[in-house]
């Protein structure tokens, strides 16, 4: 017995470092391993998801660019809107800028002599609709009609403008004004 305990004796260390080693082992292989490749999965999966959202929040910061300059396109369209002469035929146009153009001529306090709408032209793609006006006045009272004209706030062109003095006891000037609107019909959409 001595000598079977003399050599388990001698020999217990490499027992022991040899249970140690395959218990490190064993540990290597079915604790640490594993959770270090799951370790390793989640964080090539977390810098996935967030090179994700870095690209993600680049978009929408591009998105909101596009819907903040939509925005204003539409308030600068609405606001344009408002100042086309109404009306969504040539008609009812020529008819709501003749009234304009009687109402301002009324307010510089010239003589109208005659007024009637005409032909629509064309501009580009777009229908024009046409009033005539004629009326009688003097400089001050012309140069007064033309700046009620530019302040009305409405967008409409003085296509022709013919000024001719009458002498005499009383002189005056006979203005000749031709005046295009623009005409946006409305759209269907259904």
């Amino acid at each position: 017995m001595g000598g079977v305990s003399d050599m388990l004796s001698s020999k217990a260390p490499f027992l022991r470092y040899g249970i140690l080693i395959i218990v490190i082992i064993l540990w290597y292989s079915f604790i640490y391993d594993p959770l270090s490749r799951k370790l390793d999965s989640k964080m090539l999966q977390m810098e996935s998801q967030a090179a994700r959202i870095r690209l993600i929040n680049k978009e929408f910061k591009k998105l909101r660019g596009i819907n903040n300059r939509l925005k204003k396109a539409k308030s600068e369209l609405a606001r344009l809107e408002q100042q086309l002469v109404p009306g969504d035929t040539p008609q009812v146009v020529a008819s709501n800028l003749q009234d304009l153009l009687l109402k301002k001529a009324s307010e510089a306090g010239l003589e109208v002599v005659t007024y009637k709408t005409s032909r629509s032209r064309r501009w580009r793609n777009y229908q024009l609709a046409v009033s005539t006006f004629t009326a009688k006045a003097n400089t001050a009272k012309l140069v007064g009609f033309l700046n009620l004209l530019e302040k009305a706030g409405k967008a409409y062109r003085i296509y022709s403008i013919n000024i001719i003095k009458i002498r005499g006891r009383n002189p005056y000037l006979r203005v000749n004004l031709e005046v295009e609107a623009l005409v946006l019909q409305e759209k269907q959409t259904k």
